[in-house]
């Protein structure tokens, strides 16, 4: 089973050359798949404080949230409740805001 991620972002502030966005990535499945899953290990770029991160909320579609300036690559490790692993990698995308619109 290949689990699909999306995420979301929103401008939260400008500090000297950068924008900083906050920013959400999370499961992008029906109940049916995210009731399989036990639990998901983010793999943030190295910059970040603890950029290893898991997320045990199903309830919140096992959304992990940040602040950063640009897009990079996480990687990703969903536990199944059936002790089976599935690695993956999602692209972060700063443009795709919280209410459907392209952020700038």
């Amino acid at each position: 089973m290949s689990v699909k991620f999306n995420n979301r972002a929103k401008f939260a502030r400008s500090k000297g050359d950068y924008n900083y966005y906050d920013w959400e990535v999370f499961v992008d499945e029906p109940k049916e798949v995210i009731d399989q899953i036990d639990y998901v290990t983010y793999f943030l770029h190295k910059t970040f404080p603890e950029p290893v991160r898991t997320v045990v909320d199903p309830q919140k579609d096992f959304s992990l949230n940040s602040r950063g300036w640009g897009e990079f690559d996480i990687g990703i490790k969903v536990t199944f409740k059936d002790g089976s692993e599935e690695q993956e990698t999602y692209s972060l995308d700063l443009s795709k805001s919280w209410d459907g619109k392209i952020v700038d």
